[in-house]
């Protein structure tokens, strides 16, 4: 079978095939939701930049567990997890730079990986929004080439994904942690509709071998 080429995943992301039934129930995990402040319990780490009071804070699903002011939940109803063509699977792991554990993105079986965070029903207006942070870790060398995207339009044949390699943002697969803050602005000159979002992450990589592996955590948008 001929592999697929980065176009192809940009189409993928746009029937967004249903990964199967996945339990999520752990990503409601205690912590501060108020932008004025508020306690969060000692055992959550609280990442490289942690959250502080006044702040806005976008937390993104289960890639994020600690001080926020706003959240998008994968509740199969307004967000959910797509795993795109059932090329990867994900799986928590007890290591991590944030909350109590990180997401461990795995290759499926292909020699790609996508996968995407995608609202259902309806778009949403992230103008508000500057700056889009992940940490991520691998040392497998199918994550040398990682990209990350976001998409605008909903519905079959409208829905348009722009991606940007994260090495540009001080990605490496040296087998450490690193800490990416990507400007909104960047996907905004690639061509994103900031006011017509219906992703506002994507992950993708190529040229894996089935079992390696990527830690991904600490997944939020700031406002600064």
């Amino acid at each position: 079978m001929k592999k697929p080429v980065w176009g192809l995943l940009l189409l993928l992301a746009a029937c967004r095939p249903d990964p199967g039934p996945a339990d999520y129930s752990g990503q409601e995990l205690p912590g501060n939701q108020n932008p004025d402040g508020g306690t969060q319990p000692a055992d959550l780490l609280p990442g490289p930049f942690p959250y502080e009071a006044g702040q806005r804070r976008l937390m993104v699903g289960i890639f994020y567990e600690t001080g926020r002011s706003e959240v998008i939940v994968f509740d199969d109803i307004d967000a959910k997890l797509y795993l795109y063509a059932n090329t990867a699977y994900v799986e928590s792991d007890p290591e991590h730079i944030e909350g109590r554990s990180a997401d461990r993105l795995v290759y499926n079986g292909q020699a790609w990986l996508g996968l995407g965070v995608h609202w259902i029903k309806q778009t949403h207006n992230l103008d508000g929004w500057k700056t889009l942070h992940v940490s991520m870790k691998s040392s497998d060398s199918g994550f040398a080439n990682v990209k990350v995207g976001m998409s605008h339009g909903i519905g079959e044949g409208k829905e348009k994904g722009f991606q940007l390699a994260v090495s540009q943002y001080g990605w490496a697969n040296d087998g450490e942690w690193h800490h990416l803050a990507i400007p909104v602005a960047d996907f905004v000159a690639a061509g994103l509709k900031l006011n017509d979002v219906s992703s506002p992450f994507t992950f993708a990589a190529e040229g894996g071998a089935t079992g390696q592996s990527l830690l991904l955590d600490n997944l939020y948008f700031t406002a600064d």
